[in-house]
């Protein structure tokens, strides 16, 4: 790979950026100028709102019945000057008056009526109208002044009454406080709230408009054809868009940490509260968490920046990519937003969630939580997620199909089916359009039919998941046979599925029982899952989880999903590996991601291998099947020590995981149609 090359297209790509006066203004100008201005701005509204909510004369009437009661209210609300702050305009009004009309007109913002009761003291009705602000606050301002002064009278009735009433109002025992937390804790407590989101939305703002410009903006312009017919390699061109692309992702966060840190340092000068923090306060301890936040963001920032040139090259215009880049963003600002709710806290299992682990690591970093282990976790997973990128992005770039074809723009659903070609092959459109359905229609259709027919209504659900793929396809003529892989298997590759299935179901069982160790709330979230199954009885369960799961999610995962991406020469290895991370995301369980993507890449090889979907089918059925089989006959699992005694220590982890891969392996060399031990010699 020729650097030389590399670093004049990057230069090209700098120069080319940094010419455009939108992208200028949008990450440079806008945080710099615009954001402490918003910031300070909404502060100082704030600010006199709420001092103008107190200063602000409120128009009170007072039905007058009695001269004396009526005397006593104005008197309580006059001394609410001096004691509240609160202004009030007393006026008398009549029975007769309409109250409600009077307060919809804004004459009264609150009137006051009274009832005379055969005690010293009267009951008194406040009305107001909580939709009218004015109102509503003089309403809050009202109840202040009148439960003070129940209270007052309460305590003036117990002092009279009882001769030691002030020794018996005296507190029976001091508190003093002892917080352990230090200042810079405190302080990082503070900063760790927001850091995330700020880090996460300057890295979107920075690669997001970018990203767009040199992919999908050079497509539009007609100049990525004629980069490509230059004597330079495309994955030097790539390489040299993405490298542009995450450096001023970084620029983009740089810019805005200057611009909130100036905000910050006004702040923190004007704030009285600062003094305390003079001279004890010690930034050093920062250094470390700073560091390795630096370190974490670069990742972040080549893998946001892949993902979105993976989005935009497979867009054909501008107002596409931004479409299609806005649901990124979305999630995005999610998996930032959702570090900041209580009690989410970093752990091994949201350790490996891309986006969240990030936002969550930067907050615990800042916290001055340093655990090495989970450290490492993010490092580590941050860094795969930004392979898998890449490498999605390279091939993406590198596919001409891609590039200057159909993209996912194409929904073919749209069109009428009496103009449909015959044997036609869905689009990436067609996809996203068909799984978005089937997640909205299982969801929601599902959850109903699950609360409205109890276990009955699994089976319900797994018809939806299959009768939506199937009969989109259906509507565009498709070629069934292609798309779903509908060949006959072979005997041998049947075979390998039995041996793929023990090999998988050892491993997964050993990866369980370690994730069990690790995140002890994952065991009762699969308990209550087996206990769904288990009060639907051995034969309904086996139907319903073994059997039409079999059917309905291989028709839409092993055959529209990976059927579409074959058949639209996306490479081999990317096919399986998307296939199965959709096929594990759908289920919506971390535990089950886990396990099931690795099911999922198992079940990708083999209809690769096979060209018959009928393979997985077997494979998912008798995975599924004895599932149920022994959680209805856990006597049998009892005789079985790898069930019965589960994975208890290394030993056991070892040794199992040397089977399972054992089984693997043999099912591969019993299976495979290229170096297996039945593959077909060619002709020398």
């Amino acid at each position: 790979m020729n650097k030389k090359i590399i670093f004049t297209l990057l230069k090209k790509e700098m120069v080319d950026i940094f010419r455009d006066t939108k992208t200028i203004i949008i990450t440079i100008i806008v945080p710099l100028i615009l954001y402490p201005l918003v910031f300070l701005g909404s502060m100082l509204i704030t600010s006199n709102i709420m001092r103008e909510a107190t200063v602000k004369t409120y128009k009170v009437g007072i039905v007058n019945e009695s001269d004396k009661e009526s005397a006593v209210l104005k008197s309580l609300l006059g001394d609410a000057l001096e004691e509240y702050e609160y202004h009030f305009d007393v006026k008398d009004i009549g029975t007769s008056d309409d109250f409600e009309q009077s307060i919809r007109d804004g004459e009264l913002d609150a009137i006051i009526s009274y009832k005379i009761t055969e005690s010293e003291y009267f009951d008194i009705n406040i009305y107001s109208m909580s939709s009218a602000n004015k109102s509503s606050t003089c309403k809050s301002m009202l109840e202040k002044v009148f439960e003070d002064y129940g209270d007052k009278i309460v305590d003036e009735r117990l002092k009279n009454s009882i001769e030691d009433y002030e020794l018996l109002k005296t507190d029976p025992f001091e508190i003093t406080y002892k917080d352990f937390s230090s200042k810079e804790e405190t302080t990082g407590m503070l900063i760790g709230y927001i850091m995330p989101f700020m880090m996460i939305i300057s890295v979107l703002m920075g690669a997001f408009t970018v990203a767009i410009d040199v992919s999908v903006g050079e497509k539009e312009r007609g100049t990525l054809e004629t980069l490509i017919t230059l004597p330079i390699g495309n994955t030097h061109m790539m390489i040299s868009k993405f490298l542009a692309v995450s450096i001023f992702a970084l620029f983009s966060v740089f810019i805005n940490i200057c611009s909130f840190a100036l905000m910050g340092i006004y702040l923190f000068n004007s704030m009285a509260l600062a003094e305390t923090f003079v001279g004890e306060f010690k930034f050093t301890q920062f250094i470390p968490s700073i560091l390795l936040m630096i370190v974490v963001i670069v990742l972040f920032s080549m893998f946001v920046s892949a993902l979105c040139l993976c989005v935009d090259f497979t867009a054909k215009s501008v107002k596409e990519a931004n479409n299609f880049t806005t649901p990124m963003m979305l999630l995005l600002m999610t998996g930032a937003g959702l570090s900041a709710l209580p009690g989410v806290k970093l752990n091994f299992g949201l350790a490996i969630v891309p986006i969240l682990n990030v936002s969550l690591l930067i907050k615990e970093l800042f916290m001055l939580n340093l655990n090495p282990y989970l450290i490492a976790i993010v490092f580590f997973s941050t860094m795969i997620h930004t392979i898998i990128a890449i490498y999605i992005m390279t091939k993406v770039f590198s596919s001409e199909d891609i590039l200057f074809t159909e993209g996912v723009r194409s929904v073919r659903i749209f069109e009428k089916r009496a103009n449909m070609k015959e044997k036609q092959i869905p689009g990436v459109g067609d996809i996203v359009l068909v799984f978005a359905i089937m997640f909205l229609i299982s969801c929601f259709a599902g959850g109903y039919v699950i609360l409205r027919f109890g276990f009955a209504g699994y089976a319900l659900t797994q018809l939806i998941i299959f009768l939506v793929p199937a009969i989109y396809a259906w509507y565009m003529k498709t070629d069934f046979k292609n798309l779903f892989s509908l060949q006959k298997p072979g005997v041998k590759e049947m075979i390998g599925a039995v041996f793929f299935v023990a090999g998988s179901y050892i491993i997964n069982t050993v990866i369980v029982s370690i994730l069990y160790n690790l995140i002890p709330t994952l065991a009762s979230d699969n308990e209550s899952l087996a206990n769904a199954v288990s009060l639907g009885g051995f034969i309904p369960s086996l139907i319903v989880v073994g059997i039409l799961p079999a059917i309905a999610e291989e028709t839409a995962f092993r055959g529209f999903l990976y059927g579409t991406l074959k058949n639209k020469k996306i490479p081999a290895l990317a096919t399986c590996i998307i296939t199965a991370v959709v096929f594990a995301a759908y289920h919506m369980n971390l535990l089950q991601f886990i396990y099931v993507t690795i099911m999922g890449l198992i079940m990708s090889y083999m209809i690769y291998n096979s060209k018959s979907i009928f393979v997985t089918v077997l494979f998912h059925l008798l995975n599924n099947s004895f599932s149920v089989f022994l959680e209805y006959h856990k006597e049998i699992s009892a005789k079985i020590p790898f069930f019965s005694d589960g994975v208890r220590d290394i030993k056991d982890v070892f040794i199992y995981t040397v089977i399972g891969i054992a089984l693997l392996l043999l099912g591969f060399f019993i299976s495979d149609n290229k170096i297996g031990l039945f593959a077909k010699k060619k002709n020398v």
